[in-house]
């Protein structure tokens, strides 16, 4: 997980990521994700050539990721907080609090077919590709 920088004086805060940085990809496409009820998931797949950077702008979550080298588990706490999801990662995305707003900065534009949502799928496509 990367501290980000962040910049603060008498008007306020800034925080910044930047491409080339802590971003090691173009950016094609950013979306968010907020109004998660309460005991709802997101994320539970993997995507074969995509890496996003995920950031709480709002509120916190839990992500859990698994590649190859096993699972880890993070919380996002903060604006000041990005963790990077490389391809072919399992991300789980669990117990948003009410007022969460998590940032998605992606490399790739959406395609399904780029999309495991199978964790067996994923455990076998992960052992495959060594």
């Amino acid at each position: 997980m990367d501290k980000l920088k962040t910049h603060t004086d008498k008007r306020g805060s800034l925080t910044l990521v930047e491409e080339g940085n802590e971003i090691p990809f173009s950016i094609t496409r950013a979306y968010w994700i907020y109004n998660v009820p309460e005991e709802a998931e997101r994320g539970k797949h993997a995507n074969k050539i995509s890496y996003q950077y995920l950031i709480a702008v709002n509120g916190c979550v839990d992500i859990t990721l698994e590649d190859i080298n096993g699972r880890r588990e993070y919380h996002l706490d903060s604006k000041e907080k990005g963790l990077l999801v490389p391809p072919l990662t399992w991300n789980e995305l669990t117990n948003f609090s009410s007022d969460a707003v998590l940032l998605v900065l992606a490399s790739h534009s959406y395609n399904p077919d780029t999309y495991i949502n199978s964790h067996d799928e994923f455990l076998n496509y992960i052992r495959n590709k060594k």
